[in-house]
């Protein structure tokens, strides 16, 4: 069973009279444990496709399964509740809230999908925090934090609850190679870790050796590349 199939998912756009085919066609298969990346030139129709993935937008045909469970069949307004327990979402931007700690985001995001206690919870955000060398900003606000130290929060607060699929929107780009590598490196890490498949859309070719399969997005197409 894979954590993530997209099938046959195509979107278009009016541009006045003629209809712009964004995404024509698009099968992608993605397993637990794995960490794939998408590129393609600006305005390729990598964000969209991203988008339709983390059920922020529908698409005009195909459908979306997530653990062997169809979309299909779920009403929109059961979308929200499946982005909350099954997706963990990383932005360019961090898109932390400036009047809350890093520990306070994390529980934030946790509360939105109860753990058994506030203990394992609490467990769960240190260990997190632990993992991916933040421990140091458990009580810091963003603005007291680096760059790349609000990326890893951002990347914590993604994996808390233990999503089935990871969705990442060019999540080294605002950071400089070292700590965009360093970025990159931790969310292989937790996907390896915790056994959760991660799709990241990027321009960022110097962070590929890190990835388990390369595809490319041209002309609406998504093309399986060399490594």
């Amino acid at each position: 069973m894979y954590a993530m199939e997209l099938n046959h998912i195509t979107k278009g756009y009016l541009d006045g009279d003629r209809e712009n085919l964004v995404l024509n066609d698009i099968s992608l298969k993605v397993n637990k444990g794995e960490f794939i990346a998408i590129l393609g030139p600006s305005g390729s129709g990598k964000s969209t496709l991203l988008t339709i993935a983390g059920m922020l937008l529908s698409a005009d045909k195909g459908n979306i399964i997530i653990n062997g469970s169809s979309m299909d069949e779920m009403k929109q307004k059961e979308w929200t509740k499946i982005r909350r327990e099954k997706l963990g979402f990383i932005f360019q931007n961090h898109q932390l809230l400036p009047y809350l700690t890093a520990e306070e985001q994390l529980i934030l995001a946790a509360d939105m999908k109860p753990f058994s206690s506030k203990e394992e919870r609490n467990s769960t955000v240190d260990e997190l925090l632990a993992e991916l060398g933040i421990s140091s900003c458990k009580k810091k606000y963003p603005k007291q934090m680096s760059g790349g130290e609000k990326q890893r929060v951002a990347i914590a607060r993604a994996f808390i609850n233990r999503p089935e699929v990871i969705l990442a929107d060019e999540p080294t780009a605002s950071l400089d190679g070292t700590r965009g590598r360093q970025i990159a490196e931790m969310i292989r890490q937790e996907v390896k870790h915790r056994n959760t498949a991660a799709i990241m859309v990027t321009h960022d070719e110097r962070i590929l050796d890190l990835v388990d399969r390369v595809y490319r997005l041209e002309q609406g197409k998504l093309l399986l590349s060399a490594l």
